[in-house]
């Protein structure tokens, strides 16, 4: 492939004469260089028009298990090794992103797996109690008939922190049947590109009906053109950037943010004895290291429950233990200046305090800033973290007190990963529930939804579409004007 890829996947008639822009990429001493487009209003406008009239031909007349087959044909392509496209990918993203290459070659399929056929079926199941309500009108129980519709078009802005992470959400709008209009980031623009052109190489009047491009987040002009001829909007990314953009949405138009996140762990006392401290510890360590902690599942804390065998803090030794096991395996990804002051910053704080008391504790790569683990015995709020592989741990007498600890982050937690045995299963989830969780898996799977999971507690799908119904006075009274009618 060309050293100067074409990251952006747009109608042939606006590509031509169209100007770009370079995006440079550096990391594992190597080099990537990206094109990315940069559009005029004109051109912006002219490329949503074309895949709304497209999707009206074509995709809005297609069945959803026929949408279904064309994704699960794309992922099956995914999934294989000598695949041209992911032999790309794995080679340019550990580049344009920074991370391990393992870390995201086993993210890559372990990721795409959850798009093959029945989990697309398990996750259109979940949001709709008669599937076929997307391609039809269907009897309602209280009568009547009802149908879904989704948008003629969505326009996703794609965060970066994760590679591969928007093909959700262009998954979720192909499956109700929206043309897409999608917004790279900067920081990562490839991957949406990359898996369109898989599926315009199946079924290329599908791939007629998306748009993949990118702009500079912030330009109001192309900005206000996209959301003016939307129906919804979705955006992920931090608060800044959610008020930017919802800012901008007309209220006509339904706007789904994703913003920023947190997520943390839960470790009871019956996992800190013999060999179960040491499977906790290396679950954690993996759920703290994933992506560096660069996505809304990675945890901040773990709060560990006193009376193990193991006391919390010797679950802070073996954490960092694993923490730096894990380096060795999987090493992080390299850090900008300020990313790394601020982990100086942190762990200054955190050792100075340590030095006045034996409540905290500094665990910590030796060789520069790769892994820390915080230990500390009075912890009242809840910890952020500054990112990177830099955890805390909390001790807690009864993990009833965890409720009152994360009262300040509840609208914004998201994933809460536990260790615990069958019987205290029920109650440590309602607890957590309780607590505002959006979802809660085993330690070491934090990184991995389901298929199907309530993305930020809401339907994914079911979010995103408008409903019609007829009336059971249209049934009843029909007939009435029926010409045949004895």
């Amino acid at each position: 492939m060309d050293s100067l890829y074409a990251a952006f996947f747009l109608p042939e008639e606006i590509t031509k004469g169209m100007e770009c822009k370079t995006l440079l990429f550096e990391n594992h001493a190597k080099q990537v260089e990206l094109k990315v487009p940069d559009m005029t209003k004109a051109e912006l406008s002219s490329t949503m028009l074309m895949i709304k009239g497209n999707r009206q031909k074509y995709l809005s007349k297609l069945h959803t298990n026929e949408i279904v087959s064309v994704i699960d044909e794309a992922v099956q392509k995914w999934l294989n090794p000598s695949y041209e496209l992911r032999q790309f990918a794995e080679e340019t993203l550990p580049v344009i992103t920074g991370y391990d290459d393992e870390m995201v070659r086993l993210f890559l399929s372990r990721y795409l797996r959850s798009f093959r056929k029945e989990k697309l079926q398990r996750i259109i199941d979940e949001d709709f109690a008669n599937p076929l309500v997307l391609d039809e009108f269907r009897p309602r129980k209280a009568g009547g008939l009802t149908r879904a519709y989704g948008p003629d078009l969505i326009t996703h802005i794609f965060s970066g922190n994760v590679p591969a992470l928007p093909l959700w959400s262009l998954v979720s709008g192909l499956l109700v049947k929206s043309a897409t209009l999608g917004k790279v980031s900067s920081s990562e623009p490839l991957f949406p590109t990359l898996f369109a052109k898989t599926i315009a190489e199946i079924d290329p009047d599908l791939a007629k009906t998306m748009a993949i491009t990118w702009w500079r987040g912030g330009n109001d002009e192309l900005e206000q053109t996209a959301f003016n001829q939307s129906q919804t909007v979705i955006a992920y990314g931090g608060e800044s950037t959610m008020k930017n953009i919802s800012e901008k949405v007309p209220s006509h138009v339904r706007f789904v943010e994703h913003g920023h996140k947190v997520s943390f762990g839960v470790i009871t006392k019956e996992c800190l004895t013999g060999s179960l401290a040491w499977q906790s510890a290396q679950r954690a360590a993996k759920d703290a290291s994933w992506f560096d902690q660069q996505g809304c599942l990675s945890p901040h804390v773990f709060y560990v429950e006193k009376g193990g065998k193991y006391s919390p803090r010797d679950f802070a030794r073996m954490l960092a233990h694993e923490m730096s096991n894990f380096e060795h395996k999987m090493s992080r990804a390299t850090l900008t200046t300020s990313e790394t002051t601020d982990i100086m910053k942190a762990r200054s704080n955190a050792e100075f305090q340590s030095f006045t008391s034996d409540e905290v504790e500094l665990l910590s790569s030796e060789a520069g800033t790769s892994w820390t683990v915080v230990f500390r015995e009075k912890q009242q709020e809840f910890p952020l973290s500054v990112l990177n592989r830099f955890v805390t741990v909390v001790p807690v007498d009864d993990l009833a007190e965890v409720k009152e600890k994360t009262k300040e982050v509840r609208r914004v937690i998201q994933t809460v990963g536990i260790a615990c045995p069958p019987q205290r299963f029920q109650t440590l989830i309602q607890q957590l529930g309780d607590c505002g969780a959006n979802r809660i898996s085993f330690l070491g799977e934090m990184s991995l939804p389901e298929p199907g999971w309530h993305h930020d507690g809401r339907f994914n799908l079911a979010d995103l579409v408008y409903w019609c119904d007829v009336e059971s006075s249209v049934e009843n009274t029909m007939d009435m004007f029926d010409p045949y009618r004895d």
